[in-house]
């Protein structure tokens, strides 16, 4: 007799799995200089001296990083890095709308906003690219 297991647990099972496994190869040091790199213009209009900024960075490069890894199973399977993009461009425009959302709700009226969803597009992107790559090995390695 085997053991009865829903369906939705096994694929949320499988889906923690899969996280775990992909953020192995992610350090928070690599994420720290990334947010400094393209935030350090934005931080310090952050009245609490950029500790809620570095987290939700760090949160949202998390998010982005997932959602990269996800898609390399496409690349693994012989498309190419845009057209896996494309498969979630729904998802990763959620994705920035929420981080450039979080970022205005910050900044000062006089902002250039333009230049502030440029460096939110840029550095999730730069995360996304970063999860599809390193998980794009995995499965050429067969670490999957």
């Amino acid at each position: 007799m085997g053991i009865v297991m829903d369906f939705q647990e096994r694929q949320r099972h499988k889906q923690l799995d899969f996280e775990r496994r992909a953020l192995q190869d992610l350090s928070f040091e690599k994420i720290e200089k990334a947010i400094h790199r393209s935030f350090d213009l934005f931080i310090p209009a952050i009245p609490s001296g950029g500790g809620i900024a570095l987290e939700m960075c760090a949160e949202y490069a998390l998010e982005a990083f997932l959602l990269g890894s996800s898609m390399s199973r496409f690349g693994f399977y012989g498309e190419n890095r845009e057209t896996a993009y494309e498969r979630c461009e729904a998802s990763f425009a959620r994705l920035l709308d929420d981080f450039c959302d979080f970022w205005q709700f910050w900044m000062p009226e006089d902002t250039r906003l333009s230049d502030l969803r440029q460096s939110c597009e840029r550095y999730l992107r730069e995360w996304w690219t970063d999860g599809f790559e390193t998980s794009l090995k995995r499965w050429k390695l067969k670490l999957r």
